[in-house]
């Protein structure tokens, strides 16, 4: 990729792991772990990325895991691979045969304005 299409995303590759808070503006891609608050525009879910904490997006996109808290804004989809717990909030669900998802599942609607 070029810098240009990196500027406001973060990569953490396999075998990373991570712990805190962090806000994205644009685009995580996680193949490694995080341990805490992960906010960003889109997240990407690698098969080998797990995330415990709270995750918050318009759009998440799940190969791996996710533990404790989703809040997507506009679209959350499991992979066959992905695996999903916790208390999950969502506009619009898909879900791939294989796919897993545990937990309190609240659907709301589109935020005002999104076009959505």
């Amino acid at each position: 990729m070029s810098d240009q299409n990196q500027n406001g995303c973060l990569t953490i590759g396999e075998g990373v792991s991570l712990s805190g808070n962090f806000k994205v503006p644009d685009i995580a891609f996680i193949s490694g772990t995080v341990d805490g608050e992960l906010s960003a525009r889109e997240i990407l879910g690698g098969a080998t990325g797990v995330v415990r904490g709270k995750v918050s997006a318009d759009i998440i996109d799940v190969r791996g895991e996710i533990h404790q808290e989703v809040v997507s804004k506009k679209s959350l989809l499991i992979r066959s691979t992905g695996k999903v717990s916790g208390n999950i909030t969502y506009v619009e669900l898909e879900i791939e045969k294989g796919g897993d998802i545990q937990g309190t599942m609240v659907k709301t609607d589109a935020p005002a304005g999104s076009g959505y």
